[in-house]
């Protein structure tokens, strides 16, 4: 995965864990992988900030909200990454590890393909929150046009 994927996906990771009940671990790990071991202040309080901005959001503007500290979390991963290349492995596997802690009830996260479908009647439905990166131009066939 490149840097900025990997960086994108680490800031909707930690936006969506803000609001759950292990975000004091996603925490304290975050903070102390933005101070190289130790923990930082500065970081701490920029996590803090974000928690109590989501917590804070009316329903009207919660999902700008994520986007935007998504964004903003994003441009800080990347960051790390380009002043700290030996943090990628670091970052990867903390994102692997909070992810699955992001899923709200009757929800469902996953960082690959998923496919929604309808069968014998029923109904199915999908939503996407936060940004999309296609892997490349569609290919052709079927599916593809």
């Amino acid at each position: 995965m490149d840097v900025a994927a990997l960086a994108a996906l680490a800031g909707n990771t930690l936006v969506a864990a803000a609001v759950t009940d292990a975000w004091e671990d996603v925490r304290q790990k975050i903070a102390r992988l933005f101070g190289c071991g130790r923990t930082a202040a500065g970081s701490e309080r920029k996590l803090d900030a974000t928690r109590r901005q989501l917590e804070a959001a009316v329903p009207g503007e919660l999902e700008d909200i994520r986007a935007r500290l998504s964004r903003e979390w994003a441009v800080r991963f990347k960051d790390l990454l380009e002043d700290h290349p030996d943090a990628e492995a670091e970052l990867a596997a903390l994102v692997e590890e909070i992810r699955p802690v992001t899923a709200a009830e009757g929800s469902v996260a996953a960082g690959r393909d998923v496919q929604v479908t309808a069968d014998h009647g029923s109904v199915a439905a999908g939503v996407i929150q936060g940004d999309v990166t296609l892997p490349g131009p569609p290919v052709p066939g079927p599916a593809g046009g």
